[in-house]
């Protein structure tokens, strides 16, 4: 087992929001990988990924401090076909919605509100079992502030994430 696998088993990680007037810092309470298959279907897979941030001991902004919030994310990645074993050392993409206007059911982050994550890059570093050590970098707009008045908020997660069996 890797030092960073390791590690992930005793602090499980860190999810960052680096905002425009300092970095909001959480430990993960929970992080896991899935693969779900549509029903009778031969064509791609849906790999998932879903962190939910520790609201406890968390480092937040001054502007953010009092709601007490913890945030969340997911983000479904569309392959061909997913080989567990075949994952460690891949980079997976997921662009995201490019349009102010729209929204995405495959790359969100949770704060107050909702909004759609983007530039989405998740490298799977190692692996131990059915866990495996992620890191993934989105872009997102400012979680207090929904106005595009502030620059947009850059997410960093690393962290061990648990793969659960196929859905579907």
């Amino acid at each position: 087992m890797s030092g960073r696998a390791a590690d992930a088993g005793r602090c499980g990680g860190r999810f960052v929001l680096h905002r425009f007037n300092g970095d909001e810092v959480y430990r993960i309470a929970s992080a896991d990988i899935w693969v779900s298959v549509a029903e009778g279907s031969e064509g791609p897979v849906t790999l998932w990924f879903e962190i939910l941030a520790d609201s406890d001991g968390a480092r937040r902004c001054e502007d953010t401090a009092d709601l007490g919030m913890a945030p969340s994310a997911e983000v479904g990645i569309e392959l061909p076909d997913v080989d567990v074993d075949a994952l460690v050392g891949r980079e997976l993409v997921l662009p995201g919605v490019r349009s102010d206007d729209e929204d995405s059911c495959m790359s969100l982050l949770y704060y107050c509100e909702h909004q759609p994550l983007r530039d989405n890059r998740i490298t799977v570093v190692s692996r131990d079992g059915d866990r495996f050590w992620l890191r993934w970098t989105a872009v997102t707009e400012d979680v207090n502030y929904y106005d595009g008045s502030k620059p947009p908020t850059r997410v960093e997660i690393e962290g061990a994430f648990l793969f659960k069996r196929a859905s579907g």
